[in-house]
């Protein structure tokens, strides 16, 4: 899998559920707290109509990472004290579209992280990386407007 596109995004504010997760434990309990979270939509100050899962930290000896289900919002006065916070500061990204159930989500990362390693010209920025789902997307279904957002550099 290649990017199907290369874009600058824009600094952002998210604020979401931000949770630790086992690698093993992640795609069964991800879904449950974002269904959490939907309820809690619009959060005060939101922009716009998408949402974001984002990769907060990652912990490889300890098998787990961080992750927060979120929108972007334009401050973070005035969010409820047990919504986490994030900057995520301008980047460039090679961006992934995942045209599949977002169940599946995990194959079009994989095939991310395969592709940063192994393209020859991009490394990891270092930065903040999110799925990114528009305002097509469905969750009944799962289907429709997902990305995935990669924060790439040149060495």
């Amino acid at each position: 899998m290649t990017p199907s596109r290369f874009e600058t995004g824009r600094p952002m504010l998210l604020a979401g559920l931000r949770r630790w997760y086992a690698f093993s434990e992640g795609p069964s309990q991800i879904p449950v707290v974002w269904k959490d979270f939907v309820t809690r939509l619009p959060l005060p100050g939101q922009v716009g109509g998408r949402t974001y899962g984002a990769t907060c930290q990652m912990d490889p000896e300890g098998q787990r990472f961080e992750y927060m289900c979120a929108a972007e919002v334009e401050t973070f006065d005035g969010l409820p004290e047990d919504l986490g916070r994030m900057r995520v500061p301008e980047a460039h990204y090679a961006v992934f579209v995942h045209a599949a159930p977002v169940w599946t989500i995990r194959d079009t990362i994989v095939a991310s992280q395969t592709w940063l390693e192994s393209n020859g010209e991009w490394k990891a920025a270092g930065t903040p990386d999110f799925e990114r789902y528009g305002p097509a997307y469905d969750a009944k279904t799962g289907l429709g407007d997902t990305e995935i957002w990669l924060p790439v550099t040149r060495p």
